[in-house]
């Protein structure tokens, strides 16, 4: 099998890559930079040695340049949408870094891609079909996707996975929690401000619900979907990890494993916005209001989501949150 992986140097894309490599499959690793991932890759214990086996190649493209996408797509099993935009989910619309533009349009880019490489002409002047062996595309969305959402990065989820569910293709789309992980950076940023500050801020009250998936079990997931398709074609998989926390417990156990005691302090969203709204013209656009939202929204998954995942993996087992911080303990390598 041989996947083109879409943001293969990303935090999610990355964990997705390494675990197909490790399980002796074929990855073309797709970034703008063909250089940084082979050279990030080059330094994993399952990278070089695809490197040396032929089973890792590279290629640069980019997902809002279409025309930089065809010779990607061509001759692989299956795709993996896992492209996210620098600074996400500060967006900076100046540098084309938006929701919009990466996640729905980069999306749209992609199965045109696929369409022009595999498809067949219909009478519909804008339709092609997808012949037997075409492409799997499988899209990482978000667990907060609904419906036609008010939200910006919800909308543009949503939209990429309406494209994708009338592409014509075999697709699989997962709604995927909060993935963490040793180089998380958003867990790691929040966790950051106890290096130097009695308190840890956050945006809210804290008390929304959410199940945070641990980032090597998104690319377990990742490996068995894809290497049995019949169990994953045409279906939505809302993906969570096996406790239930609020943000507030989640940071809470955080700051245990790290042996430090630090209140939480809430920061009513209206001042986090205000601050947003002044900070999203500093460089490197540290905050702007909409980020706000979002990194205080909920996102857990239900028991009927639970139960589709174990019907159709019935072996996929998910980390504990106190196994999966482990990372965060003093002394941990």
């Amino acid at each position: 099998m041989t996947v083109l992986v879409s943001g293969a140097t990303g935090f999610v894309g990355g964990a997705i890559t390494r675990h197909l490599l490790a399980a002796g499959h074929t990855v073309r690793a797709m970034s703008r930079s063909a250089s940084g991932a082979r050279q990030r890759f080059d330094g994993t214990p399952e990278g070089r040695a695809a490197i040396d086996e032929g089973r890792l190649s590279f290629v640069e493209a980019d997902v809002t340049d279409p025309a930089s996408l065809a010779a990607a797509v061509r001759d692989v099993t299956a795709v993996v949408q896992a492209a996210q935009f620098r600074g996400a989910p500060v967006e900076d619309p100046a540098r084309g870094l938006t929701y919009m533009n990466v996640d729905r349009n980069g999306t749209l880019n992609l199965l045109g891609a696929l369409a022009s490489v595999y498809g067949r002409a219909t009478a519909g002047p804008a339709l092609a079909r997808f012949p037997e062996g075409s492409p799997h595309f499988v899209y990482v969305s978000a667990i907060g996707v609904y419906e036609d959402p008010k939200e910006t990065w919800n909308r543009a989820k949503w939209q990429a996975e309406q494209a994708i569910r009338g592409s014509g293709m075999d697709w699989t789309i997962v709604r995927n929690c909060w993935i963490y992980g040793a180089d998380d950076s958003a867990l790691n940023r929040i966790l950051h401000y106890s290096d130097y500050l009695p308190f840890v801020p956050i945006f809210g009250d804290g008390t929304a619900a959410l199940t945070p998936l641990f980032k090597e079990d998104m690319g377990d997931f990742f490996v068995r979907l894809l290497e049995d398709p019949a169990r994953s074609k045409d279906t939505l998989f809302r993906l969570g990890g096996p406790d239930e926390v609020t943000l507030n417990g989640f940071l809470e156990l955080a700051l245990e494993i790290m042996g430090r005691k630090r209140p939480i302090l809430h920061i009513p969203k209206p001042v986090g916005k205000v601050q947003g709204a002044i900070m999203q013209h500093f460089p490197g656009r540290p905050l702007s209001p909409d980020a706000v939202d979002f990194v205080a929204q909920a996102g857990a998954v239900a028991p009927e989501d639970r139960e589709l995942v174990a019907e159709r993996f019935p072996d996929f087992r998910t980390t504990t949150l106190r196994r999966g911080l482990c990372f965060l303990a003093p002394g941990d390598s």
